[in-house]
């Protein structure tokens, strides 16, 4: 009986600590994604994403990258992008030819990836 009540104990304490401090969405991370809204072929732009965790601006994300992928192409290439302040990352980039991208940001913070995306169109869109 004093073993079964041990074990009970241990199990109440480890049920309580887990479940203490676990509002995971108060903590979600999340990122917009900046671009101009209108791009022309081998004009250099600068590519955004804004980082919260919560209400607070990220400023000490793992990692940050873009990725960028014209519609019908993959790409595997990835460009990093430096911390430019109050939670914004960036970097200069250059597209090569009109058509619809996908700008998609790789976010890592605390060990955890997310992705964020969006579709630009560059030069005349189709009609």
């Amino acid at each position: 009986m004093k073993k079964l009540s041990i074990v009970l104990f241990v199990l109440i304490i480890a049920i309580v600590g887990c479940s203490n401090g676990n509002d995971s969405s108060s903590k979600e991370v999340k990122g917009t994604i900046e671009a101009p809204q209108s791009i022309q072929p081998n004009e250099k732009v600068k590519l955004e994403v804004l980082v919260t965790q919560g209400d607070k601006k990220v400023e000490n994300a793992d990692d940050v990258q873009f990725q960028v992928e014209k519609e019908g192409y993959i790409n595997q290439e990835m460009t990093k992008a430096p911390h430019e302040g109050k939670g914004v990352y960036s970097t200069d980039y250059t597209f090569k030819e009109n058509g619809e991208y996908t700008i998609t940001a790789h976010v890592t913070v605390d060990g955890d990836m997310k992705m964020f995306t969006k579709k630009v169109t560059v030069g005349k869109s189709k009609e």
